[in-house]
């Protein structure tokens, strides 16, 4: 490999190179005082690279020969036919990005090396006579433009295994939170490590947050942003159509959580209450997605399952629910569509109104005896409307038939 391969646009007479090779295979005759020179550098104008206790001196002092006896060969054109030119070069990158050695420090690493070459080729330079001064600037753009060269492939190195790193990471938070969703929360030894993974607090209480897909995009925007914001630490996984958060409350409310989702709300939300444990995790989840299935179709809403317990009781009981819907509100489900949605709208507004055919006049905006009108019309299709029981009856009817299209 020449030169001129490694840097296009660099123009060089074959004197300059001839001389750039020259002084490279003189130097590399003395490889190990060369090494020693830039380990000393290092240390001393580098030292974070070193002190960070990830990179021990025997790793730092062999990268650092491989490297410089890379770049040597490259000057000196005797790089093994058949070799990666740049073999020396990706494994430091590599090694460096799995030791979590920062990209910037690698860097500056290279370039101290890059003087020391330049250094050490000077002095070579020096102990040969037929060296003329003015070709010594083409040489150094020489042993730059080679430095650059092995740079580059550090830094692409390093970036292509920290993206594998990345990958590996998330790979191994979606497990995690898959098995602490699925009941291994059970095991002690294998909560404690999954929620330190996952940077959850491995003590208080914690409850799971369930956000419906809304017309293609997820209920929820950035919610472990927003919750962070409010110091609530949780992670997030998509699983059947339905994102699921897991959020570490500690000794905070559920409702802190609705609250703190705030405005990143999309679509239909439904939130657990607290579980005590680590362990009760996947009882925490079924029940989030029980108070989601509580809104209404095409409502969005923030629901708390404690909030709506009689709706999570239909929700979580379809065919009851809707065998409920049936028995109680049949006679009145038969009849036109104008009829029907008129008198249920009358039934729901008077059973929230307390009963009172005055009240619900007022939210009906008609007079009181049109509403006892409507009320007996009613009664001649169900039966008597007054009474505790009856009206319990009614009022869940009325839920579960709204729900049921849910």
């Amino acid at each position: 490999m020449t030169v001129e391969s490694i840097g296009p646009g660099i123009e060089e007479t074959g004197d300059v190179a001839a001389v750039a090779a020259r002084l490279a295979r003189a130097t590399l005759a003395d490889l190990d005082a060369v090494t020693d020179r830039l380990v000393a550098e290092i240390l001393s104008e580098n030292p974070d690279y070193y002190e960070a206790a990830l990179v021990s001196e025997p790793d730092l002092r062999t990268s650092c020969r491989s490297n410089i006896e890379r770049v040597l060969q490259l000057l000196g054109e005797c790089v093994t036919e058949g070799e990666d030119p740049y073999d020396a070069a990706k494994r430091t990158g590599r090694r460096r990005a799995e030791q979590r050695v920062a990209l910037d420090l690698v860097l500056r690493s290279f370039r101290l090396g890059g003087r020391v070459v330049w250094s050490s080729a000077l002095d070579a330079a020096r102990r040969e006579s037929d060296v003329e001064p003015e070709m010594l600037l083409d040489v150094a753009t020489s042993i730059w433009t080679v430095v650059d060269a092995v740079s580059s492939s550090v830094a692409d190195s390093y970036r292509r295994t920290e993206l594998e790193m990345l990958r590996a990471d998330e790979q191994r938070r979606r497990v995690l939170i898959d098995e602490l969703l699925r009941g291994a929360g059970e095991d002690p030894a294998f909560a404690d490590e999954a929620l330190r993974t996952l940077g959850l607090s491995t003590e208080g209480a914690y409850a799971v947050v369930a956000a419906e897909d809304g017309q293609g995009s997820i209920g929820l925007l950035e919610p472990e942003e927003a919750l962070a914001c409010h110091g609530l630490h949780s992670v997030w996984q998509t699983r059947s159509g339905a994102l699921i958060g897991i959020v570490a409350i500690g000794d905070r409310s559920v409702e802190e959580v609705a609250a703190a989702l705030g405005r990143k709300i999309r679509a239909k939300v439904g939130v657990s209450p607290a579980v005590p444990r680590c362990a009760g995790i996947p009882q925490a989840r079924e029940l989030a997605l029980v108070a989601l299935r509580t809104i209404p179709p095409g409502v969005v809403r923030t629901v708390s399952l404690d909030d709506y317990l009689p709706q999570a009781l239909l929700a979580r009981s379809p065919d009851l629910a809707d065998r409920l819907v049936d028995r109680t509100l049949g006679p009145v489900l038969a009849l036109p569509q104008g009829e029907r949605e008129l008198l249920l709208t009358t039934l729901a507004t008077w059973l929230d109104a307390d009963c009172s055919a005055k009240a619900t006049a007022g939210r009906l905006y008609c007079h009181r005896n049109t509403v006892l009108n409507r009320l007996s019309r009613i009664e001649s299709l169900l039966g008597p409307v007054h009474g505790a029981q009856r009206c319990v009856w009614l009022s869940l009817a009325l839920q579960a038939r709204t729900l049921r299209s849910a």
